[in-house]
């Protein structure tokens, strides 16, 4: 199914010291999360509750937990806790290399989990804005903490903390172009880090007029080369309805797996009488004939292509050359494309028109009948000659 990559996005570790410098340290990461359903594209908002689960971190290495959006104007935008001992700036930007810290640095201690939000302008680069909470903002152990991100009413994101705004932002708005993603992050610079693990639940998007639960969860994860992944299990399992599990201890499922879904829907195809054509969901692509009745994950796209628009018109048109051309979707969805995107939110059916043309058929009758005609053509002017050489 055509998804969007996981976006990998480094994780920057910033200090005081490195602040003094202008320099900035770049730590490789790895992700394992889940995507929500490919109804939360063009989202306006997200938000999720995470359990707080603070341990010690080692020095030089950092653990994020974050409900997050690509944005369609290129923007990246994210909010969770981290665990990221050392000293740090609190409130800062790095533009164009360029590290400016825009409020008080504090020393972090290894166990110290706080809430922090950042903010790419272009996804593609290294630029962004961030913003980290003051001491245990993230709660007390075990404790959930509901995390939201949304437009405000200046067309600006907001970032709110248990309905506590955390940042008013002058980024600017815009709707999400993949679903909304969860995800446990790590470096991995130590082979035997602990990543959490964290649970996450109740994944949420905003549609630009009301708030709107997941209907289904797809595995989302990127190691990269990472050795450090590659050592230790880290991984994303769904544990209930709309909620995960994400890092230590948890076995790794390939990206793009469905973890769970809240209930599946019926697509009925119907295209041609010996027409083969392709069905691509989260399952992989399957080949069918005819038609196919399945059963789909609600709120999933599920892609329906066409490899040929042409093919012989069923029963004695068809032996006489006559051929069906394809001519657009209808049902469910009206679309004349070959390839039918189809949003599984309900029971669905389409079908394929298709248009005959008959003009081989016609001339081939039109032949017949010259044919014929002649012949009885000749008999009628024969007939009389015989009848003469009788008399």
């Amino acid at each position: 199914m055509p998804r969007p990559a996981l976006l990998v996005i480094p994780f920057l570790v910033l200090s005081a010291s490195l602040a003094a410098a202008s320099a900035q340290q770049t730590v490789s990461t790895f992700k394992l999360g889940a995507w929500g359903d490919d109804a939360s594209r063009g989202n306006l908002g997200v938000e999720v509750q995470i359990e707080t689960h603070a341990y010690n971190t080692p020095q030089s290495s950092f653990a994020y937990f974050w409900v997050g959006d690509d944005l369609a104007d290129g923007a990246f935008i994210q909010f969770g806790y981290s665990l990221n001992p050392g000293n740090h700036c609190l409130t800062g930007s790095i533009l164009g290399g360029v590290f400016t810290c825009e409020g008080p640095s504090e020393s972090i201690s290894a166990s110290d989990a706080r809430w922090q939000w950042q903010y790419w302008p272009d996804r593609s680069k290294s630029d962004f804005y961030f913003g980290i909470g003051p001491s245990a903002s993230a709660g007390a152990n075990a404790t959930n903490h509901q995390y939201t991100i949304s437009v405000s009413s200046s067309d600006t994101w907001t970032f709110t903390f248990d309905n506590v705004t955390v940042k008013q932002s002058a980024f600017p708005g815009s709707p999400s172009v993949d679903p909304a993603l969860i995800v446990a992050e790590g470096s991995v610079g130590n082979m035997s880090q602990q990543l959490g693990p964290a649970r996450f639940d109740d994944l949420s998007y905003y549609d630009g007029s009301e708030w709107r639960t997941i209907y289904s969860l797809v595995s989302a994860s990127n190691c990269g080369a990472s050795v450090a992944c590659a050592a230790n299990e880290y991984g994303a399992i769904a544990v209930g309805p709309d909620s995960l599990i994400a890092g230590s201890g948890v076995s790794r499922t390939p990206d793009g797996t469905l973890l769970w879904t809240s209930q599946d829907e019926n697509v009925d195809i119907q295209v041609h009488p010996g027409v083969q054509f392709f069905v691509t969901s989260v399952f992989g692509t399957q080949q069918f004939t005819d038609n196919a009745d399945l059963t789909l994950p609600k709120g999933m796209f599920t892609y329906v292509s066409l490899p040929y628009t042409s093919s012989s018109t069923p029963g004695v048109l068809g032996w006489l050359g006559a051929q069906d051309h394809f001519q657009s979707w209808n049902g469910s969805i009206v679309s004349s494309n070959v390839t039918a995107r189809i949003l599984v939110d309900s029971d669905a059916r389409i079908t394929a028109v298709w248009t005959t043309d008959t003009t081989i058929p016609l001339i081939i009758l039109l032949t017949i009948s010259l044919l014929v005609a002649g012949a009885l053509g000749i008999v009628f002017i024969r007939r009389p000659h015989v009848k003469q050489v009788l008399q």
